[in-house]
C-alpha cells in the first residue's frame, strides 16, 4: 500500500472516530438537556463554516471563489452542502433522537453499498476484491451489532426506520457528490462553502435566536466540541482523505463511526453488550486490515 493510501486511511479513520465521539456528546444533549436539533443544526454549522472559509481565504485569497464562476461546478457545490452536509447533519440527529448514537451510526454504515453502486454505474468503477470482501464483513459486523444476533429481530421504531433510511441515502452523496469538485479546488473551499449553503437552509428553518437553550458549563463544552471537532475538524479530514483513497474505501473506513458509539454508549449511558456485537465490532475493525492489503494501484 502507498504512503498515500496510507495517509487517505488515517485521515478517513480518524473522522469516523470522531464523528462516533460527537454522537454521544448529541445524544446527551438531546436526552438529557433543552438544546433541540435544529437549534443545534444551524449554529455548529454556520460557526463550522465561517471558520473554514476564513481558513480558506488565508491560504487560497480569492481562489476561495472561483467555484462560483462556474455554473456546473456550483450546483454540484449546491448539491453537496444540502444533500451531503445538511442532510446527513439533520438525519444523524434525528436518528440518535429516535434511538441512540450507536444505531444511528450503524445505519449510516450501510451507506457504503450506496457508494459502491453509484461508482459502478457512474464511474464505472469495478470494485477490488478486497473492497468486495471489505463491504461483506462490515455488513455482517454491522447486522450482528444491530440486532445482537438474535436473527431479524431488529427493534427499531418506524420513525428509526424513516430518518435512518434517508440518512443512508445522504450518507451516499456525503462520499460521492464532492468527488469531481476536489479535482479542481481544495478540501477548504469545498467544505467551507458546502457548510455556508448548509448552515443557511437550517438557519432559515430554525434561526439561532429562537427556542434559545440553557447555557451551562456541560451543555456549552458539549456544543463546542461537537462544532469543532464533530463537523469542522471531522469533515474536513474525511473530506480530503478522498485525495488519497477513493470514495467506497472512505465510506468503508466509516464503519469506526458505529464502532465508537457503541464502545461509548457501553461506557457512559450504562448500555451492555453480547457476543454477537463484540463479534460485530472485531470484524468492522478488520476491515481497514483488508483494504490495507490490497493491491497499490
Amino acid at each position: 500500500m502507498t504512503k498515500k493510501a496510507s495517509l487517505g486511511i488515517v485521515f478517513a479513520t480518524s473522522a469516523a472516530i470522531l464523528w462516533g465521539f460527537t454522537g454521544l456528546l448529541s445524544q446527551y444533549l438531546f436526552k438529557e438537556t433543552d438544546v433541540s436539533i435544529g437549534w443545534l443544526m444551524g449554529v455548529k454549522t454556520l460557526i463550522s463554516a465561517f471558520i473554514v472559509l476564513l481558513a480558506a481565504y488565508h491560504t487560497e485569497g480569492n481562489k476561495l471563489f472561483e467555484v462560483w464562476r462556474h455554473p456546473s461546478d456550483y450546483l454540484q457545490m449546491a448539491a453537496y452542502g444540502l444533500i451531503g452536509l445538511a442532510g446527513v447533519q439533520l438525519t444523524y440527529s434525528l436518528t440518535v433522537y429516535d434511538s441512540n448514537a450507536a444505531i444511528a451510526t450503524i445505519l449510516q454504515t450501510l451507506g457504503v453499498v450506496g457508494v459502491i453502486i453509484y461508482s459502478a454505474l457512474v464511474f464505472h468503477q469495478r470494485p477490488r476484491r478486497q473492497e468486495y470482501l471489505a463491504v461483506i464483513i462490515a455488513l455482517i459486523g454491522t447486522y450482528l451489532l444491530v440486532t445482537r444476533g438474535h436473527g431479524l429481530n431488529i427493534a427499531l421504531s418506524p420513525a428509526t426506520l424513516r430518518d435512518g433510511s434517508l440518512l443512508v441515502l445522504c450518507g451516499t452523496g456525503l462520499a460521492v457528490l464532492p468527488v469531481g469538485l476536489l479535482k479542481k479546488y481544495s478540501s477548504l473551499t469545498i467544505l467551507g462553502w458546502g457548510l455556508l449553503i448548509g448552515g443557511i437552509i437550517f438557519e432559515v428553518g430554525h434561526p439561532f435566536w429562537v427556542g434559545l437553550p440553557t447555557f451551562s458549563l456541560i451543555n456549552t463544552s458539549c456544543i463546542i466540541l461537537i462544532t469543532l471537532i464533530g463537523t469542522t475538524l471531522s469533515y474536513l479530514l474525511f473530506l480530503h482523505s478522498m485525495n488519497y483513497v477513493n470514495s467506497t474505501v472512505a465510506a468503508l473506513l466509516d464503519t469506526f463511526e458505529p464502532l465508537t458509539a457503541a464502545v461509548g454508549t457501553m461506557l457512559f449511558f450504562n448500555a451492555s453488550y453480547n457476543w454477537a456485537e463484540y463479534l460485530g465490532s472485531f470484524l468492522i475493525l478488520s476491515t481497514v486490515f483488508i483494504l490495507a492489503v490490497g493491491k497499490k494501484n
